[in-house]
């Protein structure tokens, strides 16, 4: 089934940016903690956002998350990996970094007893979309258009290998390096 488009937004800065500083200023102003820095190259495709969203929503919701925040829970799926800290380092922003993405984590409704399965609350896209403006303007980065691409150097920046240069990045080796954080270490 096809997803609608994911709650991410590209931005771009002139200059190399000083991650510590940004992300500090970052914290600062997002409006709660549905709100979430990425670093360059780590988004490339509307799939693994709802997919590493759907696997952190469902962990949070059942309170058998590994991190303290459902924002924690997503960079952690993101970057296929059990440990927080280093979803951090993979997935968060880095000092030279000159782009990157801001992603509106969209609240969980579960859609069974069981609690196996879960959808995305309704939210008003605009009013999303004007407080990722007022987040950028305040932080001094420029948005971009938002366009999806697999990339090699941001696939291995979110943690995963390949056998050879040869070896292609595909979506659903993308998805599986998501999947794969439930099982790795």
């Amino acid at each position: 089934m096809a997803q609608p488009p994911f709650p991410c937004f590209a931005w771009r800065s002139e200059q190399p940016i000083d991650a510590q500083g940004l992300l500090k200023a970052f914290l600062q102003l997002r409006p709660n903690n549905q709100w979430v820095m990425i670093g360059d190259g780590c988004v490339q495709s509307n799939l693994q956002l709802w997919t590493a969203w759907s696997c952190a929503s469902r962990r949070w919701v059942r309170k058998t998350s590994l991190a303290r925040s459902l924002d924690a829970e997503f960079l952690r799926y993101l970057s296929g990996t059990h440990h927080v800290s280093e979803a951090f380092k993979r997935a968060g922003v880095r000092n030279g970094d000159k782009s990157g993405f801001v992603v509106f984590l969209p609240d969980a409704i579960t859609i069974d007893e069981s609690q196996t399965d879960c959808q995305a609350a309704e939210y008003d896209q605009k009013d999303i979309e004007n407080q990722a403006s007022s987040i950028y303007s305040e932080l001094k980065i420029e948005s971009i258009p938002m366009k999806y691409l697999l990339s090699k150097t941001g696939a291995i920046r979110l943690g995963m290998k390949f056998e050879s240069e040869d070896e292609a990045l595909t979506e659903s080796t993308l998805l599986g390096h998501i999947v794969s954080s439930e099982f790795t270490s």
